[in-house]
């Protein structure tokens, strides 16, 4: 089944199957409708750091003040409450959090790193579990998949639990993984940068791309943890392999699902100019393409993983 075929049978599935919308719709109400949890002030605080010229000495004045624009940017639009959308691991789609400019809320701005660091953490377990439970009902409603089928609602949510430790096992192994490849080479380029930042931005550059390619092989772990109930490290060397297999197929179901987020998100954006009913639609009209695409995806993975070993069975024969 090709990206076309995955795309169109993701929808089929979905159909009028709406609770599946439930979790995304009320993620979004949810940022939509409380204060955000702000840390712009301590985004600022890192920002006045480069005032000091001990810091900033041998950095160019136009770096630096690209560096403290970046740095209140993102404070100024920072909320916590995003975490808890795993939409990149997980696929949960949101329209607050993929691009949409937020509605003008009250904001409670947190001024301690430590109170920061915790929210973020307890907010990022959180979203890891809302994550899981969202793709496990998912998976309920597909024939396919090696993982079993609870017909409990205990069997369900002990199956939902140790999916979400795995994935939690897998997300610090990757970060981990980032650091002790992030930390060298941020060292290096740190030193490079004293007597040649052209060269050293070029390595922070050549960093992003690698990390993107790493990223990209580690795409269908959260599905195979999920949908086949596998572990850890048979799910990270099934995925590089199912991408190594189908690398153009999975590159082609990538990019046309990101253009269709894309292109509905533009219009997604003017439909949010007429609150509050237009942002409600769009809430709703955003989380059922999502869900259809996560969907679609499943069943992608699933069919090249058996096109994968039919053909490595037929190559282990010869």
């Amino acid at each position: 089944m090709g990206v076309i075929d995955s795309l169109s049978a993701g929808y089929r599935y979905l159909g009028w199957r709406l609770y599946l919308l439930l979790i995304p719709i009320l993620l979004d109400l949810l940022l939509w409708l409380t204060p955000h949890q702000s840390v712009a002030p301590l985004f600022e605080g890192m920002a006045r750091l480069y005032n000091d010229p001990a810091l900033a000495q041998n950095i160019p004045p136009d770096i630096v003040t690209m560096i403290q624009s970046s740095l209140t940017e993102i404070g100024q639009g920072s909320n916590l409450l995003a975490i808890l959308v795993n939409g990149t691991l997980l696929h949960v789609p949101s329209l607050l959090v993929m691009g949409t400019p937020w509605p003008t809320v009250v904001s409670h701005n947190i001024t301690s790193p430590g109170v920061a660091v915790g929210l973020a953490l307890l907010f990022g377990l959180l979203g890891i579990l809302i994550g899981v439970i969202y793709l496990d009902l998912l998976a309920q409603q597909l024939p396919i998949g090696a993982g079993a089928k609870p017909r409990t609602l205990g069997n369900l949510v002990g199956m939902m639990l140790r999916h979400w430790f795995k994935v939690v096992l897998f997300t610090i192994v990757t970060i981990i993984g980032l650091l002790a490849l992030y930390i060298p080479i941020s060292i290096g380029a740190t030193l490079i940068m004293l007597f040649s930042p052209a060269l050293a931005i070029l390595l922070l550059v050549f960093m992003s791309g690698l990390l993107f390619v790493i990223f990209f092989y580690l795409y269908f772990v959260p599905v195979g943890l999920i949908l086949d109930n596998l572990g850890v490290r048979a799910a990270i060397v099934q995925s590089f392999r199912l991408v190594r297999v189908s690398f153009w197929s999975t590159v082609g179901f990538f990019l046309l699902t990101y253009l269709i987020e894309a292109g509905f998100g533009l219009l997604f954006d003017r439909l949010v100019a007429y609150q509050p009913m237009g942002t409600l639609a769009a809430i709703i009209a955003n989380a059922y393409l999502g869900t259809g695409m996560a969907l679609a995806l499943l069943i992608f993975y699933r069919t090249q993983l058996l096109r994968m070993t039919g053909e490595l069975t037929l190559g282990g024969g010869v």
